[in-house]
């Protein structure tokens, strides 16, 4: 029936403007986008809002809508306190600057390499902290010492095999032990193990340059005054059943 379908247009039409009108008062509403946003409830009101134009009959015709906002005496949007529905956290730009980052170090002396690996990952993540956050560098500075005094269990000392192109080019890949490897270049054990389990993307790449590997027991960092944090790791890298 047209004359139904024009009635329930028109009621459709003056609901979703009145839902989405603003006042002040009893000052009817700006009819503006910017303006209706910046305009804030205080009190209720009955407002003319219109005029809407609908089809009516064929012919565009128009119409007027009076609501009534009812909101408690005394109270306006901005008394209403804080969103509660939008407490979700999420770091700033100065929760990751780098002058704020803290400084770990590790003694790798004696600890497994695959163990000691992810609780290095995760320190550069930040999983250790409450203020984690995956997409964001939330982590510190790891500092490892002792690289080459790093240890891995089973036949892997004489099994392992650590592969490399120097050119890139087929035919080009060398192939080397882990003892021949720990013998010659320990930190790279080290950072190849700990780069395999931070994320594939722009965000790894920028954990790894935190990482700063060293063989012996003395590293250039004094100065930006690192927590030894081998005790904690220690804990963590063994299990009830391993010999500590």
């Amino acid at each position: 029936d047209p004359s139904f379908y024009s009635l329930a247009t028109m009621a459709f039409a003056m609901s979703a403007s009145a839902a989405s009108a603003s006042f002040v008062g009893s000052a009817p509403a700006a009819r503006g986008a910017s303006s209706a946003r910046a305009a804030s409830f205080n009190g209720g009101a009955s407002v003319r809002v219109g005029p809407v134009r609908l089809p009516v009959g064929g012919k565009r015709g128009a119409a007027t809508v009076t609501a009534k906002v009812m909101v408690p005496e005394g109270v306006t949007l901005e008394k209403m306190g804080k969103d509660i529905f939008n407490t979700t956290y999420y770091p700033k730009g100065e929760d990751t600057d780098n002058s704020r980052r803290p400084w770990v170090v590790i003694d790798a002396a004696g600890l497994r390499l695959g163990r000691l690996s992810t609780l290095v990952a995760t320190y550069l993540r930040g999983g250790n902290v409450a203020t984690h956050s995956p997409s964001m560098n939330m982590g510190t500075y790891v500092v490892i010492i002792n690289s080459e005094k790093v240890v891995v269990s089973g036949k892997k000392f004489e099994e392992k095999l650590y592969r490399r192109h120097e050119t890139g080019r087929p035919g080009s890949m060398k192939i080397e032990q882990f003892n021949m490897l720990q013998a010659r270049l320990p930190e790279r054990i080290v950072e190849r193990a700990v780069r395999g389990m931070l994320p594939k993307n722009r965000l790894g790449r920028e954990l790894f340059t935190q990482l700063k590997v060293y063989k012996g027991s003395e590293h250039p960092h004094a100065a930006q005054g690192p927590v030894d944090v081998t005790a904690e790791v220690k804990a963590n890298c063994y299990s009830s059943s391993m010999k500590k």
